[in-house]
């Protein structure tokens, strides 16, 4: 990303795709925002212009469970994140952000979209952020069980079993 993953990136990705298609590149923007990141009023614009120029660009929002130290269900009413998509028009998909494999393949999918001129993607990757929000932060508002349920879903060791199961090391 050439800045921060606030809000503002997704306006300035959404740049970068019309320049592409411009300068006649089929080229696609890819970038990230966090849960917290979504809900800024750059964010909104950005996607509205994407969606309405039908530009080349695939929006992971990495919901990784709170905004800071507010828990994503009472910064947004909406189950998931990936439904922001429909207020936009455009096509959405929601992953485990804790399997590689399957990171993997959703982007890919969604790159292949915006190639073909479908226009953006949204896609919301599920995971845990496993610190705090920042270096200050011990991060002591997250409950311990759920700290424990996403620390057995690792996505290392997971890509790790992955690699060994299929032979891939």
């Amino acid at each position: 990303s050439p800045i921060s993953m606030l809000g503002d990136l997704i306006p300035v990705m959404t740049g970068v795709a019309m320049a592409g298609r411009y300068l006649g590149q089929n080229i696609v923007a890819l970038t990230w925002i966090g849960d917290g990141g979504s809900s800024t009023g750059a964010f909104h614009e950005g996607m509205g212009l994407a969606a309405s120029q039908r530009a080349s660009l695939v929006c992971v929002i990495e919901n990784n469970q709170w905004a800071y130290s507010t828990p994503v269900s009472r910064q947004v009413p909406a189950r998931d994140l990936a439904d922001r998509a429909k207020a936009y028009g455009v096509a959405s998909s929601i992953v485990d952000g804790n399997d590689v494999v399957a990171v993997y393949q959703t982007t890919k999918e969604a790159v292949e979209r915006c190639r073909a001129g479908q226009g953006p993607v949204i896609i919301e990757a599920k995971t845990h952020r496993m610190r705090g929000h920042a270096q200050h932060d011990p991060a002591e508002y997250v409950p311990k069980e759920m700290m424990e349920y996403w620390k057995a879903r690792d996505p290392i060791t997971r890509c790790e079993n992955y690699l060994t199961a299929n032979k891939l090391w």
